[in-house]
């Protein structure tokens, strides 16, 4: 019995490790989104010099953040969508710098690409596409 109730734990590992991600993208971007100015101070001083106000590049964020959680939510693409959002908490993390916000963020960069090293796990549309396929492939 413990080994079927750990196999049964391990199977969900994926899946909560995907929407544990989707939490932190959704609050984050979504508050970017809600809140552009009181995230403006997290700007790089280097982007101060972009043709473009420290808010918008904030909404842009927020947007990049919000639209790819959904998508991670989903599980659609989400190899891809992953990897994209790995980059981008690396990125992050570079900026912030080797401090506390800095290690966290490299931390969830690593989790996030666990995430996309798995693919879609079996609550993913990527997974509800990929049995159509089969089941489409063998009736053929």
């Amino acid at each position: 019995m413990n080994t079927t109730l750990s196999e049964k734990a391990r199977a969900w590992a994926p899946v909560v490790l995907r929407l544990g991600l989707v939490i932190l993208f959704l609050w984050f971007g979504l508050s970017q989104v809600t809140d552009p100015a009181g995230w403006t101070s997290w700007v790089p001083g280097w982007a101060h010099s972009l043709p473009v106000p420290a808010t918008t590049l904030v909404l842009l964020n927020g947007g990049f953040e919000t639209v790819l959680g959904v998508a991670l939510l989903l599980g659609y693409w989400t190899r891809i969508v992953a990897g994209l959002l790995t980059l981008h908490l690396l990125f992050i993390a570079y900026e912030v710098g080797y401090n506390d916000i800095g290690v966290r963020d490299f931390c969830l960069a690593i989790a996030t690409a666990a995430v996309a090293l798995y693919g879609g796990d079996r609550y993913s549309l990527d997974a509800r596409q990929k049995s159509i396929t089969e089941i489409s492939n063998t009736s053929l």
